[in-house]
């Protein structure tokens, strides 16, 4: 099993205890990607990238760590919501997305998983999440490592 196949079924198997069995539930869902919405705005804000009125400051790692590890719980939630049972390993980081198309690319994706409730869309949001993750200097080991202790 690959790296980002464990970490969705570390979450997997933490609500594997709710309710089974039931009915697909847009309302919830749709819930889930506005919270989703709000996490990627927080990293961006932690990312400081579009800050361009304020003098430059460092971006504190670990605040940008954790507010990318909260935008990943909400978005594995929303997968746990579809039903999805796993997960395709990410293996190629586009080299040619800047950090704001990047941005653009992760809203226009799940908001196609909002509009179609799609596994290909959902597929496509967590790539372009874990993209982000390590266009903004965090890479796998670091996401296993804290979400696992979580």
């Amino acid at each position: 099993m690959n790296d980002v196949a464990k970490l969705y079924q570390v979450y997997v198997n933490r609500e594997i205890q709710t309710a089974k069995n039931e009915i697909l539930n847009t309302k919830r869902i749709n819930q889930k990607i506005l919270a989703f919405l709000h996490d990627l705005s927080e990293v961006s804000l932690e990312s400081r990238c579009y800050l361009f009125w304020e003098k430059e400051e460092p971006i504190n790692h670990q605040q940008l760590l954790e507010k990318y590890l909260e935008g990943l719980t909400m978005l594995m939630s929303i997968g746990y919501e579809l039903r999805i049972d796993s997960i395709k390993n990410h293996t190629e980081i586009p080299e040619d997305l800047d950090i704001y198309s990047l941005f653009f690319k992760i809203h226009r994706s799940i908001l196609n998983v909002q509009n179609q409730y799609s596994s290909d869309d959902y597929q496509d949001a967590i790539d372009d999440y874990f993209t982000l993750g390590f266009q903004l200097g965090i890479d796998i080991d670091e996401i296993i490592d804290n979400y696992q202790n979580d």
